[in-house]
């Protein structure tokens, strides 16, 4: 398993900490240079943190844990309206992002209502386009519990409930939150907000464990690699390969899916580890198939 923390320090020497990473069988997968300072998402064999430690250190910066990196997040709210997609969605999908995770946002078309919400089939497809899903809703006890009903348990990826009530017997319920007028910026709030992501990480634990169960025929950092070797990013282009648990978010014009596809992994084509499809929301999806399924690839 891969461990991912992000780098921060001076721009004097930090391309050793970059050749230490790649000398252990790791990854750079995001890196910004400005005049004084460095950043870099690190991604590299969990057994050999302490050298990584022990190199930042030497270099005078420091090593930040990402515990939800590698994974991509919808953030639900019923509508877009003011009643619910106020404070507390973009201030849930800042604090994920802080610790690693790539988020995105949506307003349901129908989901006001207790009695008449419902989810599309084509918005049900997008969320479980990613890695798992956050739901925000508002402050009424049984709106929160008939809703959990009718848009939580249906998805098939795993998901967390943010609300207003403090205790509702729902699976991964994180409760206080609700309606807000303004930032969540008080230290109770932050406090709220540290709560709501150790949970997270439990739901993202859990499916972690699931692949480690039945491994994935090539790591998504490697293919991520491979991918880039081909088609490198265009200057100023901000995540064209998001990384999930068990795949990739390619984004790339139709032209080059055929080129995609013939990106040899080991001694196998990608198209032949993979299942690629056109993204509903953006660019194209890359599943990855088990070791099971593939046979052995390098």
């Amino acid at each position: 398993m891969y461990k991912i923390m992000m780098f921060t320090g001076g721009v004097y020497r930090f391309n050793e900490l970059k050749e230490l990473v790649e000398d252990i069988g790791g990854f750079v997968l995001q890196e910004m240079v400005m005049q004084t300072e460095t950043m870099m998402h690190l991604a590299f064999p969990e057994e050999e943190e302490r050298k990584i430690r022990a190199k930042a250190t030497d270099l005078g910066g420091k090593l930040k844990e990402l515990p939800l990196a590698g994974a991509e997040v919808m953030v639900v709210v019923p509508s877009l309206g003011k009643h619910h997609a106020v404070y507390p969605m973009c201030d849930i999908a800042e604090f994920l992002r802080r610790t690693g995770a790539i988020t995105n946002m949506m307003g349901l078309a129908r989901g006001v209502g207790k009695r008449i919400a419902q989810m599309t089939t084509q918005e049900k497809a997008i969320i479980e386009e990613c890695d798992a899903a956050v739901f925000v809703f508002g402050d009424f006890k049984e709106c929160i519990e008939e809703k959990a009903v009718k848009l939580c348990e249906m998805m098939e990826v795993p998901y967390m409930i943010v609300g207003g009530p403090p205790d509702l017997d729902l699976e991964h319920y994180v409760g206080g939150v609700g309606r807000k007028t303004d930032r969540m910026k008080r230290k109770a709030e932050i406090d709220k907000l540290e709560e709501m992501t150790t949970e997270f990480e439990q739901v993202l634990d859990d499916k972690r464990k699931e692949i480690e169960e039945d491994p994935l025929a090539a790591s998504p950092l490697f293919i991520k690699e491979m991918i880039e070797m081909v088609l490198p990013p265009k200057a100023g282009e901000e995540l064209p390969i998001v990384i999930h648990l068990d795949g990739l978010r390619v984004k790339i014009e139709e032209e080059d899916e055929e080129r995609i596809k013939d990106i040899e992994i080991g001694e196998r084509k990608l198209s032949e580890i993979c299942e690629i499809k056109k993204s509903l929301y953006e660019g194209y999806l890359l599943k990855i198939l088990t070791e099971a399924e593939t046979g052995s690839v390098f």
